[in-house]
């Protein structure tokens, strides 16, 4: 039989799952930190341990706790500020600010599905006498707000159970969880928690343990130098962040401490946008020489007013044309009563369409409900006549992937609108859940590959009044320092690729929400994008509720290198299912039987990532 665990010390053992465990032993009796996976009791039962007593969590995330039933005899202990987390997630599936309009990722969407019932919470300095040891907690945010390290003395030695502090020396689980504002919302907080793990680390460093146990990663028995590596990489990833970020130039206060650095790009200044243009809160118009309006973006009735209004003072005669740009919803809140007020051609990129023409099936940053329609989906390369101008459409996967890019030529300019892609400053990737990816041919080195080869006299940000453009060092500045990103992020993260650690959609259900009626079958699909060089094997399973007794079977795939695949499950709803007997409905706005989280499993690689995604099924009444 394989042996999924390691002995510390006379009492103290780690069970190696997707997670590690730790096991704190006194005869047959245990404590656990962080139990979770299928094959923990098999370790529990060669360990001869029949009683599991108490069990600890470090934080909240759905991938590190549990995964089986507990038994009302058990104590259940959590970090007092995400009791709530634990024992009420329910209040997190079921409240709209969590689903639309997302500037904020804490607490994140790795939750667990149902609550669980917690008898202990512990704060900053709370002892636990058990067994033979003293375990200390201390308060340690950085993953989560909330997060927790417990000390344990025990056989003369001090062990930090650090949750995901820390992966190993210099390297981190993943990066998307610390995006955090400091001075604004979560969403330009880019590692913005980066200086809560670095004071973290340290108060852990100064507890003097013997080893450091994460909860992913390897134990890592020289702290110091581990800490130390990952201080400073952090450190110079992120200096390589600010150094091309557009954030400067809408936010300077967040980089004082950046100011006159040498190796960072300067920011450009703006010009004048031609005389054909109106910019109107995220809403660019071209006015054509018959005065008829293509209009980019509608985020708020009061561009629809403007619009009226610059009919009415005879500017414009009618809008013909009506492209947009990206999904986040400050560009597209408003376009349902736009596109009923103007009955124009609606034009945007393919994979923008996926998104606006269907948000509820995503899951995604500044995502709004609004739903529009759209006439024609553009592919890369696409050219129309638009009155004097000639409209050129492109995949443009720069702010966000899901993102399209507009050429316009005419009156003797090249007019490029790129979205929230770009400012004087540089690029605008400072939220880690609009997929910035990096390497050759995707993300911003795509994106300035393209402006390279087309040499736009005017670039144009939605949020920005002057133009501007990037002369040809200041696009090899940005390229070069891409490339040198993808090299120091992918250090920093136990992946053979940067977007492993960065792209926190590289798995992702569709629908991410779906409507059922109980008796009938859900169409889930789970989709892996491969970012390394070679073929990955992955596998994938659905979680149904105990409740429903029934399994899926798991599905194993082959998804080619830098490339797109997945597994596609039917999913029956049982007859009579609905809210649990204590849930009341009025929690569940959506419907009237109420929501349903469905994790899902997934091993990459031959590593198991437990349950590391999911989908909602919001069931109806049948």
């Amino acid at each position: 039989m394989e042996t999924h665990f390691s002995q510390l010390s006379e009492h103290l053992y780690i069970h190696h799952g997707h997670v590690n465990t730790g096991i704190l032993r006194d005869g047959d009796h245990a404590l656990l930190i962080d139990p979770s996976g299928p094959t923990f009791n098999t370790t529990l039962a060669e360990l001869g341990i029949t009683n599991a007593e108490m069990l600890l969590f470090t934080h909240h995330h759905r991938d590190n706790t549990l995964g089986f039933p507990i038994a009302d005899n058990v104590r259940v202990g959590v970090p007092a500020k995400e009791t709530s987390w634990f024992a009420e997630v329910e209040t997190f599936w079921n409240d709209p600010q969590y689903r639309w309009h997302l500037y904020n990722y804490h607490p994140h969407n790795l939750m667990l599905a149902d609550a669980i019932r917690v008898t202990d919470t512990y704060t900053d300095g709370t002892q636990i006498a058990w067994g033979s040891a003293l375990l200390t907690v201390l308060e340690t945010p950085g993953h989560t707000d909330g997060s927790v390290t417990y000390l344990i003395d025990v056989d003369n030695k001090r062990f930090a159970f650090t949750g995901d502090l820390i992966y190993d020396e210099g390297q981190l689980w993943e990066l998307y969880s610390l995006q955090k504002g400091q001075q604004t919302s979560d969403y330009h907080g880019f590692l913005g928690a980066r200086d809560e793990l670095k004071e973290s680390l340290e108060k852990v460093r100064q507890a003097s343990p013997t080893a450091l146990i994460p909860t992913h990663g390897v134990i890592m028995d020289n702290p110091d130098r581990a800490i130390d590596a990952l201080v400073e990489r952090l450190a110079y990833c992120y200096d390589k962040y600010v150094s091309i970020s557009a954030l400067r130039h809408y936010f300077p206060q967040l980089f004082t401490e950046f100011e006159g650095h040498p190796g960072h790009m300067p920011i450009r200044e703006g010009k004048p946008p031609p005389e054909c243009l109106r910019h109107f809160g995220t809403t660019w118009i071209i006015i054509s020489e018959n005065d008829e309006a293509f209009v980019m973006d509608c985020g708020s009735p009061n561009v629809i007013k403007q619009i009226q209004q610059l009919q009415a003072d005879g500017e414009i005669s009618e809008v013909t044309q009506f492209w947009v740009t990206h999904y986040h919803d400050d560009h597209v809140n408003a376009i349902p009563e736009f596109q009923e007020t103007f009955p124009c051609e609606t034009i945007t990129d393919a994979i923008v369409a996926e998104v606006i023409t269907n948000p509820i099936g995503f899951r995604l940053p500044c995502i709004s409900p609004a739903v529009t329609r759209v006439d024609r989906a553009t592919r890369d390369g696409d050219s129309w006549q638009w009155n004097e101008f000639t409209m050129t459409a492109y995949h443009f996967p720069g702010q966000t992937y899901y993102h399209g890019g507009l050429l316009v030529e005419g009156r003797g300019t090249r007019m490029f609108f790129g979205g929230d892609s770009f400012t004087m400053a540089g690029i605008d990737d400072y939220c880690s859940g609009n997929r910035n990816l990096l390497g050759a041919d995707v993300g911003y080195e795509k994106c300035l590959r393209l402006i390279q080869e087309l040499k736009p006299t005017h670039i144009f940000n939605c949020h920005v009044d002057p133009a501007f453009d990037f002369t040809d060092a200041e696009i090899a500045w940005m390229l070069d320092t891409l490339a040198e990103r993808e090299k120091c992020y992918t250090a920093l993260f136990p992946w053979d690729h940067a977007n492993y650690g960065m792209d926190e959609h590289w798995v992702r259900c569709y629908p991410y929400e779906q409507e059922v009626a109980p008796g009938g079958t859900a169409q889930l699909r789970v989709e892996i994008t491969n970012h390394s060089d070679e073929p990955r094997i992955a596998t994938a399973q659905p979680i149904l509720p105990a409740s429903w007794g029934m399994e899926i079977a798991p599905a194993e795939t082959t998804i080619l290198p830098r490339a797109a695949g997945g597994f596609g499950f039917s999913i029956p709803i049982p007859v009579g299912v609905g809210l649990p007997e204590e849930t009341p409905k009025q929690k569940h706005p959506y419907t009237a039987l109420g929501r349903v989280v469905i994790p899902v499993d997934i091993t990459y690689n031959a590593l198991p990532l437990g349950q590391f995604r999911e989908a909602i099924f919001v069931l109806t009444g049948g």
